[in-house]
């Protein structure tokens, strides 16, 4: 499913997860920056480092932090395209 979204130009928001979940991870691997971008799906409790806590956008640097990482990339450079992928959707400039 990963190519066909890619092909068609869609995204791919993912969230906390990202940061504890293997499979999370292995969709944010596989797909390109350009097709990401991050959310908090809340408020639901995950796991891992935020069990017992309801979802906020505070974590949302925690995601970024945890693509960057998956990426190889600088934090400022994951951001940075993350935030052009949301100007994209909406069609807002920067």
């Amino acid at each position: 499913m990963l190519p066909k979204i890619v092909g068609r130009a869609d995204y791919v928001s993912e969230g906390p997860p990202t940061v504890f979940s293997a499979r999370t991870q292995e969709v944010v691997r596989l797909l390109p920056l350009e097709n990401l971008l991050t959310e908090t799906d809340g408020p639901v409790r995950f796991y891992g480092p935020f069990k017992d806590k309801l979802t906020t956008p505070a974590f949302i640097p925690e995601v970024v932090k945890a693509i960057a990482q998956i990426k190889g990339l600088e934090e400022s450079d994951a951001a940075e395209q993350i935030l052009r992928n949301f100007a994209n959707l909406f069609k807002i400039r920067i």
